[in-house]
């Protein structure tokens, strides 16, 4: 399957996401860092390791990846995490720069991960671009990513004929980082929740990549996908947002119906929840939900190691790497025993 060694990695982009993804990567055996880009002039210069509070590395961080590529003796490579933004036009710019230095991307950008949709061109752009430079560039995350499509395409390979796929997913940003406590209008007036939301600059984004990314990868035909995005309030004061109750429902050629439904607001219950109907009912439950921060962390890791061990090329999805899973690098393959 692979050689035993460690995947060298490029951390690209140190916000909250990107320091948990640094601080995981210098924990972990099978990951060799090589270097670590922001433009957060705070950041610049800074050790790695000291920023991400474990150890001191010798890491320095910097501010472009033209800095980072004159800093070295040789050729570069290996694979870029990218974490910068969730919209693709935008760090579209910056991903074809990793690939321009020879570096595959996993990237936690949510629009990346089924873009085909929303946009064609730019997705064969991008498939075309890394495919000739015989490079990878993959969307992954927690949500989207796996908790409401990966995991369900897992789930759909012991159930004969589906009928209807239900996720729901709930989850207390309370416990969860500033900016997307923001992100779902924490704290705001009703008004300006609902001015927000219709000038499409609030709300969680990929839930409907994530219908289409389930669709894609059982092979079904979407005829039409409706979204629907309203405020949850505050039961201290009703006047206020505590929160976004998000649903996308999509249906297929095949009578098929995909609905997802997602509730991100302070003070709820966490839980995740699958259930596919078909010539058997299937439910997945997980108690208290996937923690959604580290998570995420943990699948653009684990993705870069996959894609590491057994590359491909291109732009892909979840849907087109192979199992996800958390395979060791720095160990022989073990086929059991002769």
């Amino acid at each position: 399957m692979h050689e035993p060694q460690p995947v060298n990695v490029l951390s690209y982009g140190l916000g909250p996401i990107g320091l948990e993804i640094a601080k995981k990567c210098l924990q972990s055996p099978d990951v060799n860092v090589i270097g670590a880009v922001d433009i957060d002039p705070q950041k610049a210069g800074r050790d790695l390791g000291l920023l991400t509070s474990t150890e001191k590395t010798g890491i320095s961080v910097v501010s472009s990846l033209e800095e980072f590529v004159k800093k070295q003796d040789g050729p570069t490579g290996g694979i870029a995490i990218h974490a910068t933004g969730s919209d693709l036009k935008r760090v579209w710019p910056q991903i074809k720069g990793l690939l321009d230095c020879g570096f595959s991307v996993v990237s936690t950008c949510e629009e990346l991960s089924y873009p085909w949709d929303r946009y064609p061109s730019l997705a064969k752009e991008i498939h075309t671009y890394a495919k000739d430079k015989h490079l990878t560039v993959l969307g992954t995350g927690v949500n989207p990513g796996f908790v409401m499509d990966t995991l369900a395409l897992c789930l759909s390979a012991v159930i004969g004929d589906i009928t209807a796929i239900q996720i729901s997913r709930r989850v207390d940003v309370s416990k969860r980082r500033l900016p997307l406590q923001k992100k779902v209008g924490v704290g705001l007036e009703i008004d300006t929740f609902n001015q927000l939301a219709a000038e499409q600059k609030i709300g969680h984004v990929g839930l409907e990549e994530s219908v289409r990314l389930i669709a894609y990868g059982l092979n079904l035909q979407l005829r039409n996908v409706k979204n629907s995005l309203e405020p949850t309030l505050s039961e201290q004061d009703d006047h206020k947002v505590a929160g976004l109750h998000q649903t996308s429902t999509g249906q297929t050629a095949e009578g098929i119906t995909i609905a997802l439904d997602l509730v991100m607001a302070t003070g709820i219950d966490q839980v995740d929840e699958i259930v596919i109907h078909g010539d058997e009912t299937r439910k997945l439950v997980v108690p208290g939900g996937i923690y959604g921060d580290t998570a995420t962390a943990a699948i653009a890791i684990n993705c870069s190691k996959l894609l590491h061990a057994t590359p491909v090329r291109g732009l892909k999805t979840m849907a087109d790497i192979g199992l996800p899973r958390n395979v060791q690098l720095v160990k022989e393959p073990y086929h059991g025993e002769n």
